[in-house]
């Protein structure tokens, strides 16, 4: 079962978390070997993992944070907190991740133990989870970071350099020179050779350089293979995490994800659930394995005491029930000690065993001491003392069973007692199993097609979409404007391209909540501005055609044709809980279109108050209503920059 991630999963899932390059760092968290950064994102909150040696990838299951912060987690909040991801990057193809935020940059490292460090902008050390020191690199406060030894890079290797590198050592097998020599792993190693349509066992010197050639093509294609998350089985287990298709794995059962970070997330998330199971009772189940040796010790004593006290129970019968002969035995071993002594009487036993008479053979051992003589009676050995009468020498038999029978009584009452300690520690299993975890998974609601996008309803019930930034205005325009819609800009540098949908049916209403609307969320409520223009247009006018020698980036369109201009529109919005398409949303748009939908409303417009601050004021307000509102959320759907309440409407 796979344990940390590879080389070639850390490439995937840098490439597919480049849209966190912009979030903001709101906390740091710590915990043994990893750290959890909670991020303030476009889509909301986002929690980045980057566990030492093990991982990299956003995660939902998010564990209770120590009731001390260590000194470690400390230092990065100093560092971090309120800053911005700037860049996410693999170094080279080793197991390593680069988080730079302003200044600073967080270094996990993800091979072997594993270590995350934090550098400052001259690449001097300011913090590590474990300082240590190496042959080559030493991690110590205010030391220059240095990477571990450059290994290839697959990626970057040229073919000559591939063919030089596969032919430094040909006995070698093709599966093990490509994991030796291209820093890829014997899994991926595997998959080359397959692609490459060559036994992953053949020895490298019986392949051709075109073979090779063929072996270079498959391993540059399946590091750029289209990402197709998934989660192997195997026996029913999990089994494996990839971010592709691999045909080692075709005939197993798997699982797919829209992301790979999800996939890696439900991976190691369920074992982080399972290992907080296995701790949140390890002290009981510690309790209960003592106890269940205690118990087969217990278990075996009563075997021991219950077969003690019968063998001598049934001797003690024994006797009784061959009353004569034993009688018989007694009285002439008697004589013929008394006559002969003992050396004598045993010597004569071992000249009558040789002749084969019956009374000597049934003599099995002589203790001149105990003076006594061992018998087998019925197939059992009975020791008959010689100074003792026939019911004495029965009534030891009978006393021995007695104290085996006490023995076992006080054993079986010690057993009853262990048996309830252990009934009593497995129900608090039970319970502690039954109790929440420490750690707890994010249950987030999937998003609706139009959340992408900043939205309202009009008053008139015509639903209003607007770019967040230049992907989202990129999507908006290409896929969801159609024929019978309206578009609507303002006249501000960097505004959102803004949608009524079917607006060709709107009114005037509508057009105006619109436009007020896309001069409210651009830059002119940021820079304090109370009113801005803004028009409309058909979509037909708006298109990414330029006139010659011209290039639009993304996010930018030229509408050509009539623009349909409103003049000094008011930058004004209220804040509300609106219920649409079945469930209840914070939204913030015109103070009419709010009015229409809901009651209680919070009017705001630019302003001095910092926006973290006006969130914090809404979240009360809405509270007060009876509303639970993240503050991340409310923050998603404010224009940008500062602002203040200037109405609150119940």
């Amino acid at each position: 079962m796979k344990e940390e991630m590879s080389s070639v999963d850390i490439r995937y899932v840098v490439r597919e978390l480049q849209w966190l390059v912009g979030a903001r760092v709101d906390k740091v968290y710590h915990d043994k070997d990893e750290i959890r950064i909670k991020l303030r994102t476009k889509e909301g909150r986002a929690d980045l993992i980057l566990q030492a040696g093990k991982r990299f990838h956003l995660t939902s299951y998010v564990k209770e944070a120590p009731k001390s912060p260590s000194s470690f987690t400390m230092l990065l909040r100093k560092h971090l907190s309120g800053g911005f991801i700037d860049a996410i990057e693999q170094h080279g193809f080793d197991r390593i991740v680069k988080v730079r935020i302003g200044d600073y940059t967080l270094i996990g490292e993800l091979f072997r133990r594993g270590n995350i460090i934090l550098v400052d902008s001259e690449n001097k050390i300011v913090a590590a989870l474990r300082y240590e020191e190496y042959k080559d690199r030493a991690i110590k406060p205010k030391a220059e970071y240095h990477y571990p030894p450059a290994r290839e890079n697959p990626l970057e290797v040229s073919k000559e350099r591939f063919l030089e590198l596969m032919r430094e050592d040909e006995s070698l097998e093709l599966v093990r020179a490509l994991a030796r020599k291209l820093n890829m792993g014997g899994m991926y190693a595997e998959e080359i050779s397959i692609r490459a349509g060559f036994e992953k066992t053949t020895p490298v010197k019986e392949l051709s350089d075109e073979d090779l050639m063929k072996v270079y093509e498959a391993m540059l294609k399946t590091f750029n293979d289209e990402p197709r998350p998934n989660i192997v089985f195997k026996d029913g287990n999990m089994h494996d995490v990839v971010p592709i298709e691999l045909r080692i794995y075709e005939n197993l059962e798997k699982r797919s994800f829209e992301t790979f970070s999800e996939a890696l997330d439900e991976y190691f998330g369920r074992i982080t659930l399972e290992k907080a199971r296995i701790e949140q009772t390890k002290r009981l189940e510690a309790k209960k394995k003592q106890l269940l040796t205690t118990l087969k010790k217990q278990e075996e004593m009563l075997k021991g005491f219950e077969e003690g006290a019968k063998a001598n129970q049934e001797i003690g019968d024994l006797i009784y029930a061959n009353y004569a002969l034993i009688e018989r035995l007694l009285e002439e071993f008697r004589k013929a000690t008394e006559t002969l002594g003992w050396d004598e009487f045993k010597r004569r036993i071992e000249e009558g065993r040789k002749a084969g008479n019956k009374v000597a053979l049934m003599v099995k051992s002589i203790d001149p001491k105990e003076k006594a003589v061992t018998i087998e009676l019925e197939g059992k050995k009975v020791k008959l003392y010689l100074n003792r009468s026939i019911g004495e020498n029965a009534e030891l038999y009978y006393e021995k069973a007695k104290k085996f029978h006490h023995k076992y009584e006080g054993a079986l009452k010690a057993y009853e007692d262990t048996r309830r300690k252990l009934d009593e520690v497995e129900k608090l299993i039970e319970e502690e199993m039954k109790k929440e975890l420490n750690v707890k998974r994010i249950e987030r609601r999937k998003k609706k097609w139009f959340e992408k996008f900043r939205w309202f309803v009009s008053s008139e019930g015509f639903l209003v979409l607007a770019g967040k930034d230049a992907s989202t205005n990129e999507i908006l325009i290409k896929r969801h404007m159609d024929e019978n819609d309206l578009y609507c800009h303002a006249d501000v540098y960097g505004a959102p391209h803004v949608v009524i949908k079917d607006g060709q049916k709107a009114g005037e209403k509508t057009i105006f909540e619109a436009c007020q609307f896309a001069v409210s969320m651009s830059k002119a409520w940021s820079r304090g501005v109370y009113s801005e223009d803004a028009y409309w247009a058909l979509p037909e006018q708006v298109t990414k055609q330029t006139p010659s020698g011209e290039y639009l980036g993304k996010g930018a369109f030229m509408v050509y044709g009539k623009r349909n201009w409103m003049r000094g529109l008011p930058l004004k919005l209220a804040v509300g809980i609106i219920s649409y398409d079945g469930e209840d949303y914070v939204v913030c748009a015109p103070v009419d279109a709010i009015k229409a939908h809901t009651s209680k409303y919070i009017v705001i417009r630019p302003g001095s108050l910092k926006k973290s601050e006006l969130v914090k004021r809404i979240r009360h307000i809405l509270e007060k209503w009876g509303y639970k509102v993240r503050e991340e959320d409310i923050m998603a759907v404010l224009p940008p920059g500062n602002g203040d309440v200037v109405e609150v409407v119940e």
